[in-house]
C-alpha cells in the first residue's frame, strides 16, 4: 500500500513538472547565437576564379549571428569579429553578411545585403515555404527539435531542426514558416550549415528589432536581381546571383 507520504510526494513532481513543461513550451521573446560554417571549396567548386583564393588552410570558414525575438518580430545580425573586421573586401566576399528582420504581424521580411560595399535594402512579404516534417529527432542547446526538409529546386534540398517550444516562426537568415524556431540549418551536402551554440530568454531591446530605411532605395528580390542583370552582367554572373538569391 502507498503510504500518504509518498501520494503527496508524487503530487508535487507531477505539478512541478507540468509547470515546468508549460513554462518551457511558452518562450516567446530571447536571443539565440549561431554559429555558421561554410565550406568554401563546396560552395565554389569548378568556379576557376576563386580557386587562388582557397586552399587547405581557407577552405572552411566560421562566422557567428545573433537572432534576437519577440513573438512577432525578429533580427539576424552579423556578430562580426576582429578578424573579419580586417579581412577586407574578399574576406566579405567569400560568405555572406546578411542583416534579415522579420514582422511576423505585417507578414513582412527586410534584408540588408552588404552589396559592393554598400547596404541593398530588399524588402518583400515573407515568402511561404513547403516544408515536409519527417519524424527524425535531435536536441540542439537543450530542446528537442524536428527535422524537416525543404526542397529549394530539383538538385538542392534544405534541411532545417526546429523547437515548437520556442514559439515564434523565425529562423536564421529569416528562413521560418515551422511551428517553432529554427535551431538548425543545412544545405543537403553540408556546404552551409547553422547551428544554435548559445539559447538566453532575456527579452530583446525593442529598438534592435527594427531598421530604418531612411532615404536608400529599397526593392524586392525581383526587381533587384533584373537590376543586376541589366547593370552588373559582365561582372556578375547568373550562377552567382541563383546561389545569392536562393537564400533571400
Amino acid at each position: 500500500m502507498i503510504s500518504m507520504g509518498c501520494i503527496k510526494n508524487l503530487l508535487a513532481v507531477i505539478t512541478v513538472t507540468l509547470v515546468s513543461s508549460v513554462s518551457f513550451a511558452q518562450v516567446t521573446s530571447g536571443r539565440i547565437v549561431f554559429e555558421r560554417k561554410t565550406n568554401l571549396q563546396k560552395k565554389f567548386a569548378g568556379d576557376e576564379r576563386m580557386k587562388r583564393f582557397i586552399n587547405k588552410d581557407t577552405k572552411s570558414k566560421v562566422e557567428k549571428f545573433e537572432l534576437i525575438f519577440n513573438d512577432t518580430m525578429s533580427a539576424f545580425i552579423p556578430i562580426v569579429s576582429d578578424e573579419e573586421e580586417g579581412g577586407g573586401w574578399m574576406s566579405r566576399y567569400l560568405t555572406s553578411q546578411n542583416h534579415v528582420y522579420l514582422d511576423l504581424s505585417a507578414n513582412e521580411k527586410l534584408t540588408i545585403l552588404d552589396f559592393g560595399g554598400e547596404d541593398t535594402y530588399i524588402k518583400d512579404a515573407i515568402e511561404k515555404k513547403e516544408w515536409k516534417v519527417t519524424e527524425s529527432k535531435r536536441n540542439i542547446g537543450g530542446y528537442d527539435c524536428r527535422k524537416a526538409i525543404w526542397y529549394m529546386n530539383d538538385s538542392t534540398r534544405i534541411y532545417a531542426w526546429f523547437s515548437v517550444d520556442i514559439v515564434p516562426s523565425i529562423g536564421p537568415e529569416g528562413f521560418g514558416g515551422l511551428p517553432g524556431a529554427i535551431l538548425g540549418l543545412a544545405t543537403e551536402d553540408g556546404g552551409v550549415i547553422y547551428f544554435a551554440k548559445e539559447i538566453t530568454l532575456d527579452k530583446p531591446d525593442p529598438t534592435k528589432l527594427v531598421r530604418e530605411i531612411g532615404k536608400n532605395d529599397v526593392y524586392t528580390k525581383a526587381e533587384l536581381r533584373e537590376n543586376l542583370e541589366k547593370n552588373m552582367s559582365q561582372w556578375v554572373k547568373p550562377k552567382d546571383l541563383d546561389a545569392m538569391f536562393s537564400w533571400l
